[in-house]
């Protein structure tokens, strides 16, 4: 683990160029309510949302408490912002957020002021409309955090319309929105859930248009076995089947349109996806969605463990995914330890689970071209504001402060990417153009790239040191490759009228660099081929006569090292530039043979 972890600090000394810079909130800056902190925002690190910026968009699931400024408009009702730091981290490193639990229907809906207007109505016909019309308030929390997004310049992602889980009680399933009354029937809960998704809508549309580009329609719908969630969904009781799902989608598309948000994909989030059976019932019950064209996009909650789930796991079921989907979202991303003083072993696996996550997403990104994972949201805010709780399960510490994770995951964009565009560069070059020895290296090294870059990592190997060293290896192979011809220069405007080889330039050369032709450690070779007639006299008659040239580099002891020309030429003179990269310093011969012109001169190469 020793290189592990020299590799993951070199990416704040070599790969990114940060002036270090700490900027300490101190609790005098903000109001008496907010809870004073000492933590400290590191900045001298590589911002998440730019290492991944050419990949897919970096964003959190939290609450307006632990991202508020103190600066920020006051909204009546949000709450009092616990984490004055909270905001500079997500800030610093992201470009996205998700709400915590202010968007679900539990936090929306206005139960009691919906009883309250279906009392209040003195004719059946009027409580038959109010029965259809929940009250649909956001409250100060989400209104905060709306605005606080809006103003960082932040894309938003809803979560969730549709959900068994933190409903506002059975009461929105029965008339009267009473509990005790009679269950709502499939139609006029349908009429219901479409009154709800249509003033969900135009409240997000009047209040902040354009700022999401995301919703979660339905969330867990599917059983960790593959079937439908029944028995505790009142969506499921009320409905008797899932077409609640296919209908939410259709509602969610129609006032999306209706409000010309259509900007905003429509996703259904579930957990354990990468569970091969659960990722079968997803597939089942989401292909007549997509097929409808109401689905865009799969939510992979991540809620993962040290081990689990291998990169074959979740990528088994992304595959699953791909033809059901236009893109595809990491949420809620965090990885336990198992404890909240996790041991420096638990931390470097954390740190390989995280890096073999991240490399199966940048793999797979949506900006690149490469795939459709457009968005990794990670959960709360750090190792104590978090859903999984005293597991040391974030990027970063309670203190805020950059935990091995990090660096993995930051490495891991920052190596894949480089290492990607590498290879890019090197599948143009031709072997042709270059000497036997120095392109079988070249070619060994690609090979290493190009399985660093494929293959799958786990828990137990640092993703972001291998794809590291097969970068160096790549990029130190390409710089040692010898040109056959490096270049050579179209003949000049007068033909000589006799056979020569010039002296190199500069002679001697240096193999440290440093020579007159761009401080490389290359010499340039001249020769001039006369034009020939047909009894073989020299003269300027005949200029498309060809001669075969040949000019061949030998080092001391008469040993091949450099074929710089192997081809006919017409008359005229030509310049071959030799790279003498990796070779000994020494005297060196280079000997031309054209038709029956023999030549031969030395030159001499120092370090």
């Amino acid at each position: 683990m020793k290189k592990c972890v020299t590799r993951r600090k070199e990416i704040r000394k070599n790969s990114f160029l940060f002036v270090p810079l700490v900027i300490t909130v101190l609790a005098t800056m903000f109001p008496p309510q907010a809870r004073p902190q000492t933590d400290t925002i590191q900045t001298n690190v590589p911002a998440l949302k730019n290492v991944y910026a050419k990949d897919f968009t970096i964003g959190c699931l939290l609450s307006y408490r632990n991202v508020g400024f103190s600066s920020d408009p006051f909204v009546p009702g949000q709450s009092t912002v616990i984490t004055p730091n909270g905001g500079y981290l997500i800030k610093f490193h992201m470009n996205s957020m998700s709400p915590g639990n202010n968007m679900k229907p539990q936090y929306t809906v206005d139960l009691a002021g919906s009883v309250s207007a279906y009392n209040a109505a003195t004719t059946s016909q009027a409580k038959d409309s109010v029965d259809i019309r929940p009250i649909i308030r956001f409250n100060g929390d989400l209104i905060a955090q709306l605005n606080w997004a809006k103003r960082q310049g932040f894309t938003f992602c809803g979560h969730t319309l549709v959900w068994h889980s933190q409903t506002p009680g059975t009461g929105f399933f029965r008339t009267g929105y009473s509990a005790t009354g009679a269950r709502l029937t499939k139609e006029q809960m349908t009429n219901r859930m479409e009154n709800y998704i249509k003033e969900v809508f135009r409240l997000i549309h009047e209040g902040w248009p354009g700022l999401l580009s995301a919703v979660d329609v339905v969330n867990e719908a599917i059983n960790d076995n593959g079937t439908d969630r029944t028995t505790d969904s009142e969506w499921w009781t009320t409905f008797q089947d899932n077409s609640y799902i296919m209908k939410a989608f259709e509602l969610a598309r129609k006032y999306t349109r209706l409000y010309g948000e259509t900007q905003i994909k429509l996703y259904y989030n579930d957990y354990n996806t990468h569970d091969p059976v659960k990722a079968d019932g997803i597939v089942r019950l989401l292909t007549p969605i997509f097929l409808a064209g109401f689905l865009d996009g799969i939510g992979m909650q991540e809620h993962d463990a040290n081990t689990s789930p291998t990169a074959e796991q979740w990528i088994a079921s992304y595959n699953k995914f791909y033809p059901i989907c236009t893109e595809m979202a990491v949420t809620e991303l965090d990885v336990t330890t198992g404890s909240s003083t996790p041991s420096a072993s638990a931390l470097a696996t954390q740190a390989n689970q995280y890096g073999q996550l991240f490399k199966c997403f940048v793999a797979r990104s949506y900006k690149s071209g490469r795939g459709k994972i457009i968005n990794v949201s990670k959960d709360g805010l750090n190792d104590q504001y978090t859903f999984k709780t005293n597991q040391a399960s974030s990027l970063w510490d309670a203190r805020n402060l950059c935990k091995p994770a990090f660096y993995a995951v930051a490495n891991v964009g920052h190596y894949y990417n480089s290492l990607d565009s590498l290879i890019a560069a090197a599948n143009t070059l031709q072997q042709n153009s270059y000497t036997t020895a120095s392109w079988f290296s070249f070619a060994a090294a690609l090979t290493v790239a190009k399985d660093a870059k494929d293959r799958s990592y786990s828990a137990s190997v640092s993703a972001d040191t291998e794809l590291a060293n097969a970068k160096d290896g790549l990029k130190s192979a390409v710089n040692g490759l010898v040109k056959v011809v490096s270049a050579v220069n179209a003949p000049n405007g007068s033909n000589p009228v006799a056979f020569a080889l010039s002296q190199n330039y500069p002679n001697p050369f240096s193999a440290g660099g440093g020579s007159a032709l761009g401080g490389n450690p290359t010499t340039a070779i001249s020769f001039h081929l006369p034009a020939r007639l047909p009894n073989g006299q020299s003269g300027l008659a005949s200029l498309s006569a060809l001669s075969t040239v040949r000019l061949i580099v030998y080092d001391a002891l008469g040993r091949e090292v450099a074929t710089l020309v192997d081809e006919e030429k017409p008359a005229g003179s030509y310049t071959v530039l030799w790279n003498a990269r990796n070779l000994p310093s020494g005297v060196y011969v280079y000997r031309i043979v054209a038709g029956d012109h023999v030549d031969s001169k030395k030159m001499l190469l120092t370090k």
